[in-house]
């Protein structure tokens, strides 16, 4: 394994795991807005 090939493999890792920290937020966000919806509408 060459040099490149280790930071293309870095790169590729560090590529993926944003994407899957950015599916977290996403679907932690839309959670607590649908929770907080929730909570308003019984609350009334």
């Amino acid at each position: 394994m060459s040099k490149t090939e280790g930071k293309e493999l870095a790169t590729v890792k560090v590529y993926l795991n944003t994407g899957i920290i950015a599916g977290l937020v996403g679907v932690g966000f839309l959670a607590s807005t649908l929770i907080f919806g929730v909570l308003i509408l019984f609350l009334k």
